[in-house]
């Protein structure tokens, strides 16, 4: 009989009326605790690896977050509007072992200079069939089946409200968004590094 690895019992992949479902469902209000952290120029000036070291991070911290607030044997919906969605099983140990590459789902540098030289290092598999990072995506988020939290990261880039500087190329931005009491404590207990680079927000900013 063929064995799954962990990484593959993890994510069980949603469709049709749970996904639409999910993706419909109404989340927290800001009055049941709300807190934003803004990750903007700086962190993307940062070298390559040392913005993966800070994305494993978030992956290794938010993992431990929602083991806390997840019973044993629960799950999480992992939505995402543009792509495939998922329910993870957080208590499965799928980040045993995994490298740089595994955690984040990016490429080291390392990688892409070798690539350059035209050596082609082996592939990888991500451990996170859904990042906690926005990727590049307008939105992912991450909560309960009865959405009493919700994590969301979002991407964006731009010239936002006339900030972009003539002769700069447009601002990128990543937003991680907290709703509800229970997550933003669990958060505020072990914060990621980049939440502790990034610019606070609560319900009124």
């Amino acid at each position: 009989m063929l064995e799954l690895k962990p990484e593959a019992e993890a994510w069980m992949p949603l469709s049709g009326d749970a996904e639409r479902h999910a993706l419909d469902h109404p989340w927290p209000s800001p009055e049941q605790g709300c807190a934003r952290f803004v990750v903007g120029e700086d962190f993307f000036r940062l070298e390559h690896d040392v913005r993966l070291e800070l994305y494993r991070d978030l992956a290794e911290r938010m993992l431990a977050v929602f083991r806390e607030l997840t019973p044993p044997g629960g799950w999480l919906f992992a939505l995402d509007p543009q792509h495939p969605c998922y329910r993870l099983y957080p208590h499965m140990r799928f980040e045993a072992g995994a490298t740089l590459e595994e955690m984040t789902g990016l490429y080291t540098r390392e990688h892409m200079e070798r690539v350059e030289r035209g050596i082609h290092p082996p592939s990888f598999e991500p451990r996170w069939a859904m990042d906690v990072h926005p990727a590049g995506d307008p939105e992912h988020l991450f909560a309960p089946p009865d959405f009493h939290f919700v994590f969301a990261a979002r991407y964006r880039v731009g010239n936002f409200d006339g900030l972009e500087a003539p002769g700069k190329g447009p601002i990128e931005t990543e937003t991680y968004e907290l709703l509800g009491h229970r997550l933003i404590a669990a958060v505020d207990k072990n914060p990621p590094a980049l939440f502790q680079r990034a610019r606070r927000l609560g319900p009124d900013d």
